[in-house]
């Protein structure tokens, strides 16, 4: 006689999930770095978290209301501008792979506006800033050398922190200035400093005589002065906060100074097509936000073509 078999419920499959972790190695596959697929897994592990709260268990249930409703959710909770538009990016980002994928006819973000960011105007240093942040730098120690050219290097190059970083003894070439690095989403590109920032690089370098080709630009130093490795994309930050503090310069941040090269750049006539390939932008999207002028700018602007007092005198 044969026993009665128990059957067992099979236990369900968290198809949202599964199409999440699809996603997140079709990422990986593409070589996105580590801060890509984490900003990713953290937005959309969140959408999916809400969504599961609504009852949503398969990509084909997703509706642009659901999407909706979730931004509005960020809003209430408080969250920047920048934040909800990131979610909104990633979720248009899943969305169009899972119709590449099959999973969806139509991506429900087609009907869905993009939040709204707001314009504000980028507040770059006024040269003041500057003269005071190099006037910290005591030039005639390892680590004052160091500072010093790191801050010329970031004013003259719009380098991005981890560019920044991972710059090398004798990746610029001493006659032009030019170096070939490896930019955002691993794409080379070019960028160059002038011969000021050059200059204050062999001044640092001096003070490294044991320094050759290949190894870290920038250098971390010990209590007693004595080098202790490369100064990494963190070590810079902290190192520009504390530069900030002490010239009473804040905030003093690597993109603060990306922003000041891009915008002094501009103000001295340098064209968009040379300053997006200068800057690693593919396009002029993020470019144009740049362009928002500040209040000083305004204010000359309107002193040298104000309609009443130019052209009524």
């Amino acid at each position: 006689m044969l026993e009665h078999l128990t059957l067992r419920a099979q236990p369900v499959v968290d198809r949202l999930r599964a199409e999440l972790d699809a996603f997140l190695l079709s990422r990986q596959a593409m070589r996105c770095t580590g801060k890509t697929l984490d900003m990713y897994e953290y937005a959309l592990g969140g959408f999916l978290d809400w969504l599961q709260g609504q009852g949503v268990q398969d990509v084909n249930a997703l509706t642009a209301g659901h999407i909706r409703a979730f931004l509005v959710h960020l809003e209430k909770r408080g969250l920047r501008d920048t934040t909800i538009h990131q979610h909104a990016r990633a979720i248009r980002a899943w969305c169009n792979w899972l119709v590449a994928e099959g999973s969806l006819s139509l991506s429900p973000m087609k009907r869905v506006a993009m939040p709204r960011l707001e314009k504000r105007i980028p507040a770059p240093f006024t040269a003041d800033d500057v003269r005071k942040l190099l006037a910290a730098c005591d030039r005639k120690t390892a680590i004052g050398a160091r500072d010093f050219a790191l801050l010329l290097t970031l004013l003259d190059s719009g380098l991005r922190l981890a560019e920044c970083a991972s710059l090398e003894a004798g990746d610029f070439d001493a006659q032009t200035g030019t170096a070939l690095i490896m930019g955002k989403g691993r794409k080379a590109r070019q960028c160059v400093i002038g011969a000021k920032a050059r200059a204050a690089i062999l001044r640092m370098l001096a003070h490294r005589p044991g320094v050759k080709n290949g190894d870290s630009l920038w250098a971390a130093y010990d209590g007693q002065g004595q080098v202790k490795g490369a100064l990494t994309a963190h070590g810079i930050q902290v190192t520009l906060r504390r530069l900030g503090a002490r010239a009473n310069v804040i905030p003093c941040g690597p993109h603060r100074f990306r922003r000041t090269f891009c915008l002094w750049m501009l103000r001295s006539g340098c064209d968009l097509e040379h300053l997006r390939l200068l800057m690693g932008h593919s396009g002029y999207t993020v470019l144009w936000r740049y362009l928002a002028l500040t209040g000083d700018d305004l204010a000359r602007a309107h002193r040298e073509h104000s309609p009443v007092d130019v052209l009524l005198r």
